[in-house]
């Protein structure tokens, strides 16, 4: 067994990281810090100086990857197996003492795990059964509901003993609860736990059960917890009621990386660490691996501006190197087709591909890098999301103009008849496909004969008569009507984008974005072939060029590509080039994530993330004018850009529009004059009834014009100027 050289193998701070075993300990690990390496060396230095039983070390990371890395880099240091250690996820380890203690809980030892499909189709027998509106109740923000509650360990008996303290004039919450009880009882007759079941019925055993939280306590003598900053409630609860004896505790993590709110994550954990376990050891890794001077010295600039957060300076040892370039660009378009332009100016220098990656703050963006690339020959891959014409509600939308289009088409039918949800069930369909066969019909013309299709319910008969009826209205318009005039007309009647923003569930929203972000796609198409062909596209034009677009080869992963992705889903990654675009007010920070200083400091930490992801070379850009649906509309420099100093980016790039911006610019509150001659698309607008909404249309000018705007509440509706304002009450 060979020795290991702790002191030559690790900085200063790392080995203080190592070698402090006894107490609670904070680790605030800046991003590129050497963490990973830390905690193996650590639990090596538990498991051979210290000589701990493998199976009194708890290790908990936030995905099985790093989980198996772990192991087996620590099992190569050591050179013996360490497989009794207790190694991985929440939800790998809490599964793994439910099924011990089942003796303990209401369900057996083999329980099943339902994932959000299996969720989902719970929740829709339950709303069939009790004839729920979805409409009135959405799934996606019940869905959402039950995990937020699930995350603060909160069941049905919970909140109903807390249901007189909630103002319910309108009714959601009773109807909440009541599918949310449902829910739990369906579950429990299946024996099933959801993900959030599965750390909500852990914290709440060791809370409760004495013995049981003992022996935890006990066998586990030495926790350390990956990505703290990450932890919600129940998993604070869980490492709580473990350590809270024994104070043995290890914590890693960073602040100033805490990102993922929206799913349910507290960064008030990691804040207030010193609270929770007296005695605290805070110790800063702040040395970086990854990054030069020039790229630390503007994440630093960047993530000052919060206050919410421990102070932590990042440092390295890679020279200065290039500085930030920060550009500015007429459109979206020219933005893309320029980044796709620098990528082969990199690729010809000798850059690899995999080491490039594009980042911005949503999915939709993807689209006008995604046609770049294509123009540019450049292959690249889409990290954690679909690409934009496979996601499924482009899918679904394409479908409609499929069915328009050749009425033939029953795949495309098929696809659409109950989508969205409007009470065609399977045995509907099923009738009617039988009926189609047996006459030699398509679906189409069967759904137009549905009165004569026997076994239909008179309810089923009476939709699907409702719908071919919507079908052939939208395609007696298909010869004659442009096709961008076609597409809004069909998306509007459909009401899909309300429908998703009425969703508080981020999935949902981003489908709302992505839809918008279609009609945007057809209207440059409709320019484009303008152009050419002196005429506007109707969709039999339209449709071929989608067919190109859809029936390209997805990139393997061996492939060499550009990586294209969300700054949510570029954490942990790094590369030594990175495009971050888009960096303009109501896009990061996001027009949704604006109303408060948290949300805006939070929007802030997925910035400074996205600039810590480069090695050697950073660009940062932003659009002057944006396309939102079908017009243009002007956009600010981010905040976020305004508030840095010149000095920190490349100087031939600097607009001069940011040189001579205020170091902050504050964010002022006045209601909309009555002589306001300018509305734009993409504004973010309140209505003392339905809230905060985003205009997606402009007819007319200042406080007369005719404003369609899609609510949060989940309502599109048309408004006049003057009812409006451009910050809440």
């Amino acid at each position: 067994m060979q020795e290991i050289l702790y002191e030559r193998e690790l900085n200063e701070r790392q080995l203080e990281v190592v070698q402090s075993v006894d107490g609670p300990i904070l680790v605030l690990a800046g991003a590129g810090s050497g963490k990973t390496k830390s905690i193996i060396y650590r639990c090596a230095y538990l498991l051979k100086e210290k000589r701990v039983a493998p199976w009194n070390i708890l290790v908990v990371t936030f995905t099985n990857k790093a989980a198996r890395e772990l192991q087996e880099r620590l099992e190569k240091l050591l050179e013996f197996p360490t497989r009794s250690l207790w190694v991985g996820t929440f939800h790998s380890v809490c599964s793994r003492i439910l099924r011990q203690e089942s003796a303990n809980l209401p369900f057996h030892s083999n329980f099943s795990i339902y994932d959000d499909d299996n969720q989902l189709s719970v929740l829709k027998k339950i709303y069939k059964e009790q004839n729920i509106d979805k409409a009135k109740v959405p799934m996606g923000r019940v869905q959402n509901g039950i995990s937020r509650y699930k995350n603060r360990l909160m069941l049905p008996e919970d909140l109903q003993a807390r249901k007189d303290e909630l103002d319910d004039k309108e009714g959601y919450f009773s109807k909440f609860l009541k599918i949310y009880t449902l829910y739990q009882q369906q579950l429990l007759l299946n024996q099933a736990l959801d993900f959030d079941d599965i750390l909500l019925y852990t914290a709440k055993l060791l809370q409760t059960n004495e013995p049981v939280r003992a022996k935890y306590q006990k066998l586990f003598q030495y926790v350390m917890i990956d990505e703290y900053q990450d932890t919600n409630q129940a998993q604070f609860q869980i490492v709580y009621q473990i350590a809270r004896e024994h104070h043995r505790v290890c914590v890693v993590g960073d602040d100033d990386q805490a990102i993922y709110s929206f799913r349910g994550a507290s960064i008030r954990n990691i804040l207030e660490f010193e609270k929770d376990y007296p005695g605290v050891r805070s110790i800063r890794l702040e040395q970086n691996y990854r990054s030069t001077t020039a790229i630390l010295e503007l994440a630093n600039a960047i993530i000052k501006q919060n206050r919410m957060r421990h102070p932590k300076e990042l440092w390295s040892e890679l020279g200065q190197g290039e500085k930030p370039r920060l550009c500015s660009y007429k459109d979206e378009n020219e933005e893309a087709s320029r980044i796709a332009e620098e990528i082969n100016i990199l690729r010809a220098k000798g850059t690899s591909l995999n080491q490039i990656a594009v980042l911005y703050r949503t999915n939709a963006q993807s689209r006008v890098f995604e046609y770049a690339l294509m123009q540019a020959r450049i292959p690249y891959s889409i990290v954690g999301s679909l690409y934009f014409y496979q996601r499924k509600e482009i899918k679904d939308f394409l479908g409609y103009l499929a069915a328009l289009s050749n009425s033939s088409d029953n795949e495309a039918l098929l696809r659409i008849i109950n989508e969205p949800p409007r009470g065609i069930g399977t045995t509907s369909v099923n009738h009617l496909i039988s009926y189609a066969g047996k006459n030699r019909i398509s679906l189409y013309q069967a759904m137009h004969s549905a009165d004569e299709v026997p076994g239909l319910q008179t309810a089923a008969r009476t939709k699907i008569s409702a719908f071919s009826a919507k079908l052939e209205s939208w395609r007696k318009l298909v010869h004659s009507v442009p096709v961008l005039d076609l597409v809004k007309t069909v998306l509007e009647e459909l009401d899909l984008v309300a429908l998703y923003n009425a969703s508080k569930d981020p999935k949902e929203l981003a489908r709302a974005e992505n839809l918008v972000e279609f009609v945007t796609s057809v209207s440059e198409f409709a320019e484009r072939f303008t152009s050419e062909n002196e005429r506007a596209p109707l969709l039999a034009d339209y449709l071929p060029f989608v067919a190109l677009q859809t029936g390209l080869d997805q990139v393997r992963e061996s492939m060499e590509s550009v990586r294209l992705m969300t700054l949510h889903n570029c954490k942990g990654l790094e590369f030594d080039s990175v495009f971050i675009a888009g960096l303009e007010e109501e896009l990061l920070p996001h027009r949704m994530s604006m109303g408060t200083r948290e949300e805006i400091e939070e929007e802030r930490r997925l910035f400074y993330v996205g600039v810590t992801r480069a090695r050697k070379r950073l660009f940062i850009s932003y659009a002057k004018f944006r396309r939102l649906y079908d017009s243009f509309y002007f956009t600010k420099p981010s905040l976020f850009i305004q508030e840095l100093e010149p000095y920190l980016f490349a100087g031939e790039d600097i607009d001069p529009g940011i040189q001579a911006a205020p170091r902050r610019v504050p964010k002022i509150k006045h209601k909309i004059r009555e002589d306001q001659k300018f509305w734009r698309i993409g504004q973010t607008v309140y209505h003392k009834e339905y809230g905060k909404g985003m205009i997606l249309n402009v007819d007319g000018e200042g406080s007369d014009a005719t404003l369609t705007i899609s609510f949060a509440a989940g309502k599109l509706a048309k408004i006049k100027g003057s009812f409006l304002q451009t910050e809440p009450d």
